[in-house]
């Protein structure tokens, strides 16, 4: 199979740069601690069809896997680069969809201006603060980053920046892949500028 020219083919995202610092100053860190550091990829991928997309194939995942192993990673003491398709499974949260907290939260009394205090009955949300003191543990200590991806080539280019960014780490770095990529692009050479008509006919 021919090498892809990652520029060439897919349009690189406005804040890949960003996000090199980002996870750089990440790994750094924990490197420093002599922390092993797992990147994560959860989610399915988005593949425009269009240069000013209207429509899209897509990769279904929930993205539920991926969330739990950071979990499991995050408690085995490892710091985590969590690389997630925007509104998948998020660690901690995926068991809480809004439905169940909706319905279980509620204001209680008077709080001071700016603050906003909430209850709920223990058996309404099962398990929900040991979450999120989980997660805020895990936020205190910067053991855990989250990026977000959209489309295939968000997924490809970011990748290839948390790469570039744990390589330092040697062995104290591990790739877990469980993000469902899409099998099939478009590449920008070929892709028609706006809505492809159906009257032209098949894909």
């Amino acid at each position: 199979m021919a090498e892809v020219d990652l520029v060439a083919e897919f349009p690189k995202p406005a804040n890949a740069a960003r996000y090199a610092e980002v996870m750089g100053r990440f790994v750094a860190r924990l490197g420093a601690q002599g922390r092993r550091v797992v990147l994560i990829t959860s989610g399915g991928t988005k593949v425009p069809l269009e240069a000013r997309p209207v429509r899209f194939l897509d990769n279904f995942s929930s993205g539920r896997r991926g969330a739990i192993s950071a979990e499991a990673f995050l408690s085995a003491g490892y710091g985590v680069l969590f690389l997630h398709r925007a509104r998948s499974a998020f660690p901690f949260a995926h068991r809480f969809p809004p439905q169940t907290w909706l319905s279980a939260l509620r204001p209680c009394g008077a709080a001071p201006s700016g603050l906003l205090s909430l209850e709920a009955e223990e058996n309404a949300l099962p398990g929900f603060a040991a979450a999120l003191r989980s997660y805020q543990e895990a936020a205190a200590a910067g053991t855990f980053l989250a990026v977000e991806f959209t489309t295939l080539a968000d997924y490809l280019h970011l990748l290839q920046v948390a790469a570039q960014a744990l390589n330092p780490l040697g062995s104290s770095a591990m790739f877990y892949l469980a993000a469902a990529v899409s099998d099939f692009y478009v590449p920008v050479s070929e892709m028609p500028e706006h809505k492809i008509q159906s009257s032209r006919g098949p894909l």
